[in-house]
C-alpha cells in the first residue's frame, strides 16, 4: 500500500492497521497522492509523524515517478495558499468559551427535556431531539478539532452519551466521506440502498422500493440515529472496547429512566434533524463516477450551502449551513464558517471556480426534485460485470468496488 504525499511515497504496508483512521480511507488512496487530503484532517502531530515515516522508507521508493497530477493545478496550490493563510492569521485555534457555551446549550436542553418528560411528553421529545441534534453537531466538531487536547477528551463523552455514538466508528466512516466526496463507490454517506438511489442502478442492483422513495424518505429520515446507535453498538461489542461502552451506557440509563414515548421520539426527532441537513448539502450536487485528484475542485462541484432564512434555522444547522467551507478546512471550528464564507466565495470568484449556494426552502425543493428524478429513471440494462469497471457493487462487502483505484505497479 502506497500513498504519494507533499512530492514523496510512502509504503505504509505494515503500518496501515495501526491508523487511526482506519485501514479503509488508505486503500482508497492506494497509488494515488493525498496531500491535500492529508493536511485537511489531520493535526501538527500528525504531521511531525509523518516526517518520521517518510524518513523510514526505503530508497528503492524515491525512483518510483510521482503520479499523474501531483504536482497540482494552479486552483490547488492557490487552494494551499490560502489555507497556509489562514492558519497564519489564526483561523483554525479554536475558543475554549465558545465550545463551553456550545456545550451547555446541548445540557440544557437535556436537562429541561428531561425534567418535562412525564408531564409535557411532546414538548419533551422536541428538546430532547434537539439536544441529540445539537451534541451530533458538536461531537463531530470536536471530532474534526485537531491540537486541542479539550475537543479530544469531550468529544468522545458527548458523542455517547447524548447522541448515542461510537466516535472512533463515525469518524471512520465520515472522513472517507470527507476525502471523496460523492464519488460513486466510495462515500459511504451517497450509498443508502435499498431505500434510497441517487444514481440509476444497473437492474441486478434495484429495489422495488425506489420508485416510491420520494414519498417516504422525510419519514426515512427520522432513523438516521437509529442506524448510527445500532452500527456504533455492533462495532463496540465487536471491538471489545470497555470504556466506550461504559460511556454508551450512561445514555441509554438516562433513555430509559424517561417515558419510553419520549425517548423514542427524542430519538427520531434528532435523527430527523440532522439528515435533513447532511442530505441537503450534498445529494443533488455532482456524482463522481470518475476519481477526481483535485481535492478542492471537489468540494465545490459536490457541495453546497444552505443559505438560512433566519436566526433559528441558522442556530438549529449548527454551523453546517457552511458545508463548503466545513468541507475545505474541516478542522476549522464551526462558529467560524459565517465569516470564512464571505472570503471563500471572493477566492471562488478570483480563481474562476463556482460557488453553490441556495436557501433553504429551494434546496428542499430541489432535494425533492432529485430523489424523485431518481424514481423514475428506469433502472440501467448494464450488468454487473458491465459496469466493475468503476461502480460495481460488491454485495457480500456491502460496499463498491471502483476502478479509480489503481495501485502503482
Amino acid at each position: 500500500m502506497r500513498l504519494f504525499i507533499d512530492g514523496s511515497w510512502l509504503d505504509l504496508t505494515k503500518w496501515a492497521s495501526s491508523h487511526p483512521g482506519g485501514v479503509t480511507i488508505l486503500e482508497r488512496f492506494d497509488g494515488r497522492d493525498c496531500t491535500d487530503a492529508f493536511y485537511a484532517l489531520h493535526s501538527r502531530d500528525a504531521c511531525k509523524r509523518l516526517e518520521k515515516l517518510r524518513n523510514a522508507q526505503p530508497s528503492a521508493l524515491k525512483s518510483l515517478p510521482a503520479p499523474e497530477g501531483s504536482e497540482g493545478s494552479s486552483l490547488d496550490k492557490a487552494y494551499r495558499n490560502l489555507r497556509t493563510r489562514l492558519a497564519a492569521d489564526g483561523w483554525f485555534e479554536r475558543s475554549f468559551a465558545q465550545e463551553a457555551f456550545l456545550l451547555a446549550m446541548v445540557v440544557g436542553l437535556a436537562v429541561v427535556g428531561t425534567c418535562l418528560s412525564w408531564q409535557y411528553p411532546l414538548v419533551a421529545s422536541i428538546l430532547l431531539g434537539l439536544s441529540m441534534q445539537q451534541a451530533g453537531w458538536l461531537g463531530h466538531d470536536m471530532c474534526h478539532a485537531r491540537n486541542s487536547s479539550y475537543c479530544e477528551r469531550a468529544g468522545p463523552w458527548l458523542s455517547a452519551i447524548v447522541a448515542g455514538l461510537d466516535q472512533p466508528w463515525w469518524s471512520e466512516k465520515h472522513n472517507t466521506h470527507h476525502v471523496l466526496t460523492n464519488h460513486v463507490g466510495a462515500d459511504p454517506d451517497i450509498d443508502n440502498r435499498p431505500f434510497l438511489f441517487l444514481w440509476a442502478p444497473p437492474k441486478a442492483l434495484d429495489s422495488v422500493l425506489r420508485p416510491f422513495q420520494h414519498v417516504y424518505y422525510m419519514g426515512l429520515y427520522s432513523f438516521l440515529y437509529v442506524s448510527w446507535r445500532m452500527q456504533s453498538v455492533q462495532r463496540i461489542w465487536a471491538s471489545g472496547e470497555m470504556l466506550t461502552l461504559a460511556r454508551m451506557s450512561i445514555g441509554y440509563v438516562w433513555l430509559l429512566c424517561l417515558p419510553w414515548a419520549v425517548s423514542a421520539g427524542a430519538v427520531l426527532v434528532g435523527g430527523f434533524l440532522v439528515a435533513i441537513v447532511v442530505t441537503l448539502s450534498h445529494e443533488s450536487e455532482d456524482m463522481k463516477t470518475e476519481y477526481e485528484p483535485s481535492f478542492a475542485r471537489n468540494q465545490f462541484e459536490t457541495t453546497r450551502d444552505i443559505v438560512c432564512p433566519d436566526a433559528f434555522t441558522e442556530w438549529l444547522f449548527g454551523g453546517m449551513q457552511y458545508q463548503l467551507e466545513h468541507h475545505l478546512f474541516p478542522s476549522m471550528p464551526r462558529y467560524k464558517y459565517h465569516k470564512l464564507a464571505l472570503l471563500v466565495r471572493q477566492w471562488a470568484n478570483e480563481n474562476g471556480i463556482e460557488y453553490r449556494a441556495t436557501g433553504l426552502w429551494p434546496m428542499v425543493r430541489m432535494h425533492f426534485n432529485t430523489l424523485k428524478q431518481m424514481a423514475d429513471v428506469p433502472a440501467s440494462e448494464a450488468s454487473l460485470d458491465a459496469v466493475s469497471e468503476f461502480s460495481r457493487t460488491a454485495i457480500c462487502q456491502g460496499g463498491y468496488v471502483g476502478a479509480w483505484k489503481q495501485p502503482v505497479q
